[in-house]
């Protein structure tokens, strides 16, 4: 497989990952949150299965393997219920753009971690992404505090999920580049997600209440398992044997591609202020990349202004 191909495979998966929270908010509409997101990664879990082996436990480090899954196991579920729980179409993409915090707040962890240096750029970054998230809470209302808590408080338990999201998988992120020495237990982690969401689910219900499963459910059930799974393989291929450089670039714009999806799958419309915050939610985690990378960059540069 060339670069070029590896590298078109892993944006493939950020496209992927980009068309789940339109579909898992209308298969939530039509099952339940609790339903919906068991039956989700169930289905991502049998796919991972088939695509990825196991590994064997013993060879990976175990206080890694402890940590990272439950990081992981409770970003998942903290990530899926925030968007299952949404009330709206609007609050759906709002509260995914919440979750896109976690590049930004990646580099802040590097930081504490002592894995990358302070920059005031990563500061001003995290100002400006989080600026894009208080003016997507106005919607199409003044910029004012009361109107901010008021849009907050129509369903605070979302917005909390996902920020406490967008927290964890920034820290899972960091935990795996530090200690994971190369291991991806991928499919272990959908397993024991899976596990734990039929045992929720069963002690609340039993087989009986559950909602039927019929051709209405199929298209959305069999979109979200397949984005989720594809997306994890596919982002796996890209990183190994592709540019991770570019990769990395093009995943900072996932919030856009992300509200661009979800619009269309969700066949909803975004006013003018709702994309100035998706702009700025953006912008802040570029800014961000760019403050972890300026010490490659600068050379490049000083290339450019001899050649012109």
């Amino acid at each position: 497989m060339s670069k070029n191909l590896a590298t078109l495979i892993g944006f493939s998966a950020i496209l992927l990952w980009s068309t789940l929270v339109g579909l898992l908010k209308n298969l939530s509409s039509l099952l339940g949150a609790d339903y919906a997101v068991t039956l989700m990664y169930s289905f991502s879990t049998l796919i991972l299965l088939a695509i990825f082996k196991i590994p064997k436990l013993s060879e990976i480090p175990k206080k890694y393997l402890i940590g990272a899954s439950l990081l992981f196991l409770v970003y998942e579920l903290c990530f899926s219920y925030a968007i299952a729980l949404a009330k709206t179409a609007q609050q759906a993409i709002e509260i995914s753009l919440v979750n896109y915090l976690w590049p930004s707040l990646t580099v802040v962890m590097l930081i504490l971690f002592k894995e990358l240096k302070f920059s005031i750029f990563v500061v001003l970054g995290l100002v400006i992404s989080m600026s894009g998230i208080v003016l997507i809470q106005t919607g199409n209302g003044a910029l004012t505090w009361i109107e901010i808590s008021a849009h907050f408080m129509s369903n605070p338990i979302s917005y909390i999920l996902a920020f406490m999201g967008a927290l964890l998988w920034a820290i899972y992120c960091v935990v795996t580049k530090k200690y994971s020495q190369g291991h991806n237990p991928i499919a272990l982690y959908f397993l024991m997600i899976s596990i734990v969401l039929w045992a929720k689910l069963l002690f609340k219900y039993s087989l009986e209440e559950l909602p039927p499963l019929n051709m209405d459910v199929a298209p959305y059930l069999a979109g979200v398992s397949l984005a989720t799974a594809l997306g994890y393989a596919a982002w796996n291929i890209g990183i190994i044997k592709g540019n991770i450089t570019i990769l990395v670039t093009l995943s900072y714009f996932s919030p856009i591609f992300s509200t661009v999806f979800s619009m269309i799958i969700l066949q909803t419309t975004l006013s003018l202020e709702f994309w100035h915050g998706v702009i700025f939610v953006t912008l802040g985690s570029f800014i961000c990349w760019i403050s972890t990378s300026w010490e490659h960059i600068k050379p490049r540069i000083r290339k450019l202004k001899i050649l012109f």
